[in-house]
């Protein structure tokens, strides 16, 4: 069956709640425009763009149309302005994004040979509802923090260490978040619940000599059951795994979230809505950043959600 294309859907239909509350904390947090401002300054954005396109392979509608149709037709589903440059590299199953202004969606060769067509358009979409919502900026802070933080302890002598602490605990916690607002954009892009859920056991760790009689019964099962966490338990949980170095929450806690959103409705109603309004809006209005959807004052020559550049044409919506 067709998806349906979401026109006009804008990501705060549907965020999470946690990802916002965690990025409102993290926005506020004292040290993140400085550290934007080093990001920018020493040109990080362009290191990770060199690595990948001087790396891996690039994907075009010419030498694998099937992956990148799959990333155009994702792209249209949830109303993308920008479609990314697509690069296959080697790994275990996972997906990543990065570039703010262009961005880059990578596939590794296992996710593109393990999971199924429809697990992939899941997959897909939740990396691209990644750049929709405007987080590959902090994405990419997080990534070079453990560098930025080493050289700025360095020449304070270990002072600026105890003061990027608290950034760092900020970033870990709203990375953890965010991956519960991409599940969401996944499942909007794939609309395939079942193949959600297995992309899901197999990113858990399910043995590949089951891949052909997957059973999501009792993984939905688990998931349900699983308690969910305050806001004092996770603030404990970020603490505990900064020092792992884990950014993404346990995929069961992923799958509940999910399953919630889905029993509640609210995964039905953002499919079938209508969004009234389109990408580009009619004048008049609060204006919003054209890229991710953030709203903007009008004067910014950059979104201070994603870090996109603002035209000064750009229009309201």
């Amino acid at each position: 069956m067709a998806r349906q294309k979401l026109t006009g859907l804008r990501p705060q239909t549907y965020e999470h709640p946690s990802d916002q509350q965690a990025l409102d904390a993290l926005q506020g947090t004292t040290g993140l425009d400085s550290l934007v401002r080093a990001c920018n300054e020493y040109g990080l954005e362009r290191l990770m763009r060199v690595q990948y396109t001087g790396s891996y392979l690039r994907v075009t509608g010419d030498n694998f149309p099937d992956i990148h149709g799959k990333v155009v037709e994702a792209g249209e589903i949830l109303d993308l302005p920008k479609i990314p440059e697509i690069y296959i590299q080697p790994g275990e199953i996972n997906a990543m994004t990065a570039g703010v202004e262009n961005p880059i969606l990578v596939l590794t060769t296992s996710a593109i040979d393990a999971l199924s067509p429809a697990e992939l358009d899941f997959v897909i979409a939740h990396e691209l509802g990644h750049i929709k919502s405007g987080h590959v900026l902090y994405y990419q802070i997080a990534t070079f923090l453990p560098v930025i933080g080493e050289v700025i302890g360095q020449a304070t002598f270990g002072i600026g260490n105890l003061l990027w602490a608290p950034l760092q605990l900020a970033i870990l916690k709203w990375q953890q978040m965010s991956e519960l607002t991409a599940d969401r954009a996944g499942l909007l892009g794939g609309q395939d619940v079942s193949a959600a859920i297995s992309a899901m056991m197999k990113l858990a760790g399910l043995p590949q000599r089951f891949y052909g009689a997957i059973n999501t019964e009792d993984f939905i099962a688990q998931a349900r059951q699983f308690e969910a966490l305050d806001d004092t338990w996770i603030d404990w949980a970020a603490k505990l795994l900064s020092g792992l170095g884990q950014t993404h929450p346990w995929t069961v806690m992923r799958a509940h979230e999910l399953l919630q959103w889905i029993d509640g409705g609210e995964y039905e109603r953002v499919r079938t809505m209508r969004h009234a309004e389109p990408a580009l809006g009619p004048e008049g209005g609060a204006r919003f950043c054209t890229q991710c959807g953030g709203a903007l004052t009008g004067v910014e020559l950059f979104c201070p959600r994603c870090g996109a550049k603002q035209r000064a044409t750009s229009v309201s919506r």
